[in-house]
């Protein structure tokens, strides 16, 4: 799966899990996230899941995560801070 948008990550994680045959209830006990958990995350209603979580997810389904650096801008984001340093 190619993911460019968080909005993307639910649908793309319960297709993965159907295509291999696999319940809410199975990849629960895959990944130790609870089913309820699961459920909102799929229907894009769990609000900004853990990286760790989508790593355990996205292994229990057998795929892996790239990350691609290359649309990044160099330029800082204006919202951003810079960790509380003077």
């Amino acid at each position: 799966m190619h993911i460019t948008r968080m909005d993307q990550l639910g649908p793309e994680i319960r297709k993965a899990r159907k295509a291999l045959g696999l319940s809410q209830t199975d990849l629960a006990l895959a990944t130790g996230l609870s089913i309820k958990f699961l459920s909102q995350l799929e229907t894009g209603k769990a609000d900004n899941p853990s990286f760790a979580n989508i790593l355990d997810i996205t292994r229990a389904l057998g795929g892996q995560v790239m990350l691609d650096w290359s649309n990044m801008s160099s330029e800082p984001d204006p919202g951003q801070t810079d960790g509380g340093t003077a």
